[in-house]
């Protein structure tokens, strides 16, 4: 009966031995799970974040080796635009330089007339910029060839009664009556120190000239005054040194020290005073008209006296 008891005893310990302590499902175990997922996620995130950090670091790196590429490029190009540049400036000046001794050959062999003609120039070798002119080969006076015109007249077919832009830009026929423009004579006189030669000629066929040793005028900014004109010598008497200083007038643009418009009076743009001692850009008056104001020089036929033609030419002094 003892013996009964304490089976049962026994078997009620175990029961309340395994009610608390199940044999599959030991205290704790759900929180070690929940800690080993959220330690798997961790480790996820960090190795995709590593992965994601590799690869914005390759694409810096690309990037940065595109961008040093490009620099390299730029360098390459502008270093071959250099020498492109360099290229066709020495190419231009050898055709300028070839073409003037070709010129000069034509002229000592006989080859062409030694008169006039129509040549390219660059006055400045250091800027792209060309454009034709009429160069005079005749002896002039004692004072030898190769003169830039830029200014002539003998039949009034060319009307000088011009507004600033055409004074500016020039006008009418190189190889006949035309005005060079003031643009292009700034550009020529500034590279260097030019004379200037003066040609007249009345309606008798007197032919007399004024020749000055350094000729300059100002840009557009100023106007184109004259700056300098030198020392004179010549057979026409001085009536071109009262203009020195004097800003160029036009019908359209009063810069005279007048009470009114030079130019607009006398029919021509000029380097105005008060207005002139010469206007070789008045109106053309044939023989008929003496008495008329036109073309005039006063030292030489007097301010109501036209000439027939004209001529005004500058070149480097050597």
């Amino acid at each position: 009966m003892a013996v009964h008891w304490c089976i049962v005893l026994l078997s009620v310990i175990i029961g309340v031995a395994v009610t608390e302590h199940p044999p599959n499902n030991p205290p704790f175990v759900l929180d070690e799970v929940n800690a080993a997922a959220e330690t798997r996620i961790l480790e996820r995130v960090a190795h995709l974040l590593q992965s994601l950090s590799d690869k914005i670091k390759m694409l810096h790196d690309r990037v940065d080796s595109l961008i040093l590429a490009q620099n390299v490029a730029n360098k390459s190009m502008e270093k071959v635009s250099e020498q492109l540049q360099s290229f066709s400036t020495s190419t231009t000046q050898r055709m300028i330089n070839l073409e003037q001794k070709m010129i000069n050959l034509n002229h000592k062999f006989g080859r062409i007339p030694e008169d006039t003609g129509v040549y390219f120039m660059r006055p400045d070798p250091s800027k792209n910029i060309t454009f034709a002119v009429s160069r005079d080969w005749t002896n002039n006076h004692g004072y030898g060839d190769n003169w830039i015109i830029f200014q002539r007249r003998f039949n009034g077919s060319v009307d000088f009664y011009r507004n600033w832009t055409e004074y500016k830009q020039g006008f009418g026929d190189l190889r006949g009556e035309h005005w060079l423009g003031l643009e292009k004579l700034h550009m020529i006189v500034k590279t260097q120190r030019h004379e200037l030669l003066i040609v007249l000629e009345d309606f008798e066929g007197v032919i007399a000239y004024a020749h000055y040793d350094d000729f300059q005028i100002g840009n557009e900014t100023e106007k184109y005054i004259i700056k300098s004109v030198g020392k004179y010598t010549g057979t026409a008497g001085d009536s071109f040194t009262y203009h020195k200083d004097q800003l160029f007038t036009t019908n359209d643009q009063d810069n005279d020290k007048a009470d009114y418009n030079c130019a607009q009076s006398f029919v021509g743009g000029w380097w105005f005073k008060s207005c002139y001692f010469s206007h070789l850009n008045g109106k053309y008056v044939d023989g008929n008209n003496k008495l008329v104001r036109g073309i005039n020089w006063n030292s030489f036929r007097g301010d109501t006296n036209s000439l027939k033609s004209t001529k005004m030419m500058v070149r480097p002094v050597e």
